[in-house]
């Protein structure tokens, strides 16, 4: 439960901008939820991240350029060509072939 009579410390904005990232919740339909103003919302949030000078830490939903994999270009000496199957749930399985 929070409470909206005390000044949030820069500790608890952090927490509070990690939880918005991974709730999968709008800025705004966050900020409904817990009560807070959405442009002290935004105020923080860019506070801390140019502090920070990178995205909120402890953010499950952010990924770099080396979390991609690299298939293999064709002919290449791993021999035969890329297949991918990627389970999407629900039964739906999406398949990649290339021979």
């Amino acid at each position: 439960e929070h409470d909206m009579s005390r000044r949030r410390n820069k500790t608890e904005w952090q927490r509070l901008i990690d939880e918005q990232t991974t709730s999968g919740l709008s800025q705004k339909a966050f900020c409904q939820q817990v009560g807070i103003p959405l442009a002290t919302f935004g105020y923080w949030k860019r506070k801390l991240q140019a502090e920070s000078g990178s995205t909120p830490t402890g953010s499950s939903d952010t990924f770099s350029l080396a979390d991609w994999v690299e298939l293999p270009p064709q002919g290449s000496a791993s021999g035969g060509g890329w297949q991918v199957e990627l389970d999407l749930g629900n039964g739906l399985c999406l398949r990649l072939r290339r021979d």
